[in-house]
């Protein structure tokens, strides 16, 4: 029997409708499900002057986010499927809670490796706390100047003590071995897609011109230390396959879950390639959206919206 056209064209219509409400957030990397997960953590909060007010109670400045001033004095209460229309995606906030669940009722272990003004250390210590966590510890890495000052304020503003012996804050690069690196400068929140190289020329990946400052650079073995990490969380621009590839040895070794923000096409299935190799299981995955751009000869400035991958390390997960 011959389908009507109507009936030919009704799958085809509701994917059409639902692209046009989720656009580029269709395929996602979050599934129905995760809505309970997310409700569960939802915390009723009144607004703020000057703050901006998260599903989960989190408080960031205002000034921190200069592309959403309209969001002032609100409270973003929405769960955040497919994200939370402010910078994060539904994948980043599922990685955070599931690794909070399945971590030891006690326990809590985040690091934030590329951590801007340390959103994810601060939701990550706020979560902990609001769970009754006395085994924590949180660390945050940043090689910007700029963002690396803004992240005491960000944990103050949310009741978090920045001194805490529990927190470490770390100016630097991550890299795949110690040395110095050279990253952009940064005067501006809205600059926060910097990338550390090894050499000080002026042109980056994007083919912008920029100014750099000589850092630190930090390999994972250095940073993650002997301790057992319940998650690690790294964005670092476009170098995620050469910092993780070096260090696997160490995540296999001491970190339960990693989320990672990926950058190119090229570097996910490398990622796919080094973690499923490694016997790593893929929880959630999000694929960049990029256009191609003739005269950026690296892939990754072809890249319009990152991706993520968020992986368990079934040597630690019972």
């Amino acid at each position: 029997m011959e389908l009507a056209q109507d009936d030919v064209m009704d799958r085809a219509n509701a994917a059409i409708e639902a692209r046009k409400v989720l656009g580029e957030d269709y395929f996602g990397g979050w599934e129905p499900a995760d809505a309970e997960l997310f409700s569960r953590y939802r915390m009723q909060s009144a607004a703020t002057p000057g703050k901006i007010t998260d599903f989960l109670g989190i408080k960031a400045s205002a000034s921190f986010h200069p592309w959403a001033q309209h969001y002032d004095n609100a409270v973003i209460a929405q769960i955040p499927l497919p994200d939370d229309s402010l910078r994060a995606e539904a994948i980043e906030y599922y990685a955070t809670l599931h690794s909070l669940e399945s971590a030891a009722p006690d326990t809590f272990k985040v690091a934030e490796l590329g951590a801007s003004y340390g959103p994810w250390t601060c939701a990550c210590a706020v979560l902990a706390a609001r769970t009754g966590r006395t085994t924590i510890r949180f660390l945050a890495v940043e090689a910007s100047s700029y963002l690396y000052d803004l992240i005491p304020q960000h944990l103050a503003e949310n009741e978090i003590d920045p001194a805490a012996s529990h927190i470490c804050l770390v100016k630097g690069a991550v890299a795949a071995e110690r040395g110095v690196l050279y990253f952009p400068k940064v005067e501006s929140p809205m600059e926060n897609g910097g990338q550390a190289k090894a050499d000080d020329a002026d042109v980056d990946y994007l083919g912008r011109t920029v100014e750099h400052d000589r850092v630190e650079a930090y390999p994972l073995e250095d940073i993650l230390g002997g301790d057992i990490w319940d998650l690690v969380h790294i964005d670092v621009q476009g170098v995620e396959y050469e910092v993780l590839s070096a260090g696997i040895e160490v995540l296999n070794r001491a970190v339960r879950g990693i989320f990672i923000g990926t950058h190119s096409r090229k570097i996910e299935g490398q990622l796919l390639e080094l973690f499923h190799g490694q016997g790593w299981i893929l929880e959630r995955e999000r694929p960049t959206k990029f256009v191609y751009c003739a005269e950026r000869p690296d892939v990754v400035g072809w890249t319009t919206r990152d991706g993520g991958q968020y992986w368990r390390n079934p040597r630690l997960v019972s």
